[in-house]
């Protein structure tokens, strides 16, 4: 099974997007055969209290057994670990996703690696968005740049029972980190800005296969391009290929 672990719903107030509601976003995955999508909301990246649109998103996806809903929380906000005990007790979350950029901290910040703490304890995967959209597109007024990976590594390390996916990183920002985390299986990385010839290729041959996780960035970017870069541009083998659609994510979620 095709699993997308890099999706969303909602409004993106910079660009208008098409499926971007439950429904829509199935239909558009479907043409692909992809028949999960781990989900956060748009709303939540830029909200003043993001939790408070993580019961919308609970809500939004019910019924829908093939979106898995990743909360959103920000370690920055007052009552945090009230938020995430609520979403992993009251709503059922298995992963929450973070945006350090957007959210104003960064890696090394105690109150991130609490929340790693808490996760870990609370045996949820955490999500670390290093960017939401290219740098080059962004609105003049609204900059945001991405987020360095560099204290990653050693926070994976301090936390060995944590499972981290690292999305919206590109082929530099693993690059940068790449030679640290031998040794940190417990550290995954999404393809979706994995660019250039092969560029999927590349990273996972430097990184390990068992490291790479499908994702799609949908409904910012066509699911189709991202199936592609695995099923066309890149030459792995048929094992290699089933790890990176589905086989990698499964071991992530623990199945």
């Amino acid at each position: 099974m095709t699993i997308d672990c890099n999706a969303n719903i909602g409004r993106w107030p910079f660009r208008r997007l098409s499926y971007s509601d439950p429904a829509g976003l199935l239909e558009r995955l479907g043409r692909c055969d992809i028949r999960q999508a781990w989900v956060g909301a748009f709303e939540a990246v830029l909200a003043r209290d993001c939790h408070m649109e993580n019961a919308p998103l609970a809500d939004a996806v019910s019924g829908h057994e093939a979106l898995l809903p990743l909360a959103t929380i920000n370690p920055e906000f007052p009552r945090w670990e009230q938020d995430l005990c609520a979403c992993v007790h009251s709503y059922g979350f298995r992963g929450i996703r973070v945006y350090p950029n957007y959210h104003l901290y960064t890696l090394d910040d105690p109150r991130f690696e609490a929340l790693l703490t808490a996760a870990e304890e609370l045996d949820v995967f955490v999500a670390l968005a290093v960017r939401m959209t290219d740098e080059r597109h962004h609105f003049p007024r609204c900059m945001i740049p991405p987020v360095d990976l560099g204290p990653l590594p050693a926070l994976a390390g301090r936390h060995p029972k944590l499972r981290l996916l690292v999305v919206n990183g590109n082929n530099g920002d693993v690059g940068r980190i790449a030679g640290a985390i031998e040794g940190l299986p417990n550290l995954y990385f999404e393809m979706s800005r994995f660019e250039s010839v092969c560029g999927v290729e590349t990273v996972a041959r430097r990184i390990g296969v068992e490291r790479v996780l499908f994702g799609t960035h949908a409904p910012y970017y066509y699911p189709e391009s991202a199936l592609l870069k695995i099923t066309r541009e890149c030459r792995f083998t048929a094992s290699e290929q089933e790890a990176i659609l589905g086989g990698n994510a499964e071991r992530l979620l623990g199945r």
